[in-house]
């Protein structure tokens, strides 16, 4: 079975302090928030480029892959990248502009607040496809329940120790952290960041750290509890280091999100699986689509298990 590579990303949804006029109170699993923004087709631009959020489907159990009903949510965002082509006639070009759409597929579980998106060079980097999902989301779960959506890439903190334990020269170091949202993240910086924000009522705090020699510290047991915050996708860092031949290097937990292989969704066929057939169902029924869709909400909610999050 053919398999793509996904990013696995978390959303967080903080409370915005102005006021909207009358909002919607926000579901008691903070999680089912994002509804709202992924039931219709949406269109909107980021750095004047035009995008689609196509409307997002429910993955129901089907086809012997067993997993919970109504909480698996699967749909596409397609960036929209113009193109110039010319055709040749005796003695001229004539050139046209036609529209091309690029789309990413992606699922979301309103449940753990994870989102798994298809990775695409051709859509964007890892940072622009974060991005774009945030920007995609935020107005109307803004606008029905007064909260803010903020979306990071799950990492390993082992990739951060990784770069650090590996570079003699440490120029620079940022930590963005989100105001406490998930509930199963680091239990001290949690509290730590909770204590804070009731103060303050900060939706995110960002550290900087400099030190124009490279002779910057990173002591261990000060920060290992802030990263496995932003681990868990409440955050994230950057890093300057001194270069692999000369000058500096750039590093960062967006270019180190975690990733998962996951069943490729292809569009409707003629062909149909004969096993599922064997079930008694109709043909309508149990498309090649019903069942690759099946197999990969089971393959998500292993993964989400395995992650230990369920």
């Amino acid at each position: 079975m053919s398999l793509s590579e996904y990013l696995v990303l978390r959303y967080s949804l903080v409370e915005e302090a102005q006021k909207v006029m009358e909002p919607t109170p926000i579901p008691k699993i903070k999680g089912h928030s994002i509804l709202p923004a992924i039931s219709s087709d949406r269109e909107f631009k980021y750095l004047n480029v035009i995008y689609n959020v196509l409307k997002f489907k429910i993955l129901e159990p089907s086809c012997g892959y067993d997993f919970p009903e109504n909480r698996f949510y699967i749909g596409k965002i397609a960036k929209c990248k113009r193109q110039q082509t010319g055709e040749k006639i005796p003695g001229d070009i004539i050139e046209y502009r036609h529209d091309h759409w690029v789309p990413i597929n992606i699922i979301i579980d309103i449940e753990t607040q994870h989102i798994f998106v298809r990775k695409s060079s051709v859509y964007g980097t890892p940072e622009h496809i974060v991005r774009t999902l945030q920007i995609a989301f935020t107005q109307p779960i803004l606008s029905t329940y007064n909260h803010r959506i903020f979306i990071e890439g799950k990492s390993e903190t082992s990739a951060f120790w990784k770069i650090v334990n590996s570079k003699d020269k440490i120029y620079k170091m940022e930590f963005k952290l989100i105001s406490p949202n998930i509930l199963d993240t680091n239990k001290k910086a949690r509290d730590a960041l909770e204590q804070l924000k009731n103060v303050f009522g900060q939706d995110e705090i960002d550290i900087t750290l400099k030190n124009e020699s490279g002779d910057l510290k990173v002591p261990k047991p000060l920060v290992e509890n802030y990263l496995d915050y932003i681990a868990e996708g409440e955050g994230s860092w950057n890093m300057v280091t001194e270069g692999e031949r000369s000058g500096k290097q750039a590093h960062s937990s967006v270019n180190n999100i975690d990733t998962v292989n996951l069943p490729l969704v292809k569009s409707e066929n003629k062909n149909k699986n004969k096993k599922q057939m064997e079930l008694g169902q109709t043909k309508e029924k149990w498309s090649e689509q019903n069942y690759t869709e099946s197999h990969l909400g089971a393959e998500v909610y292993a993964t989400i298990r395995d992650m230990g999050k369920i």
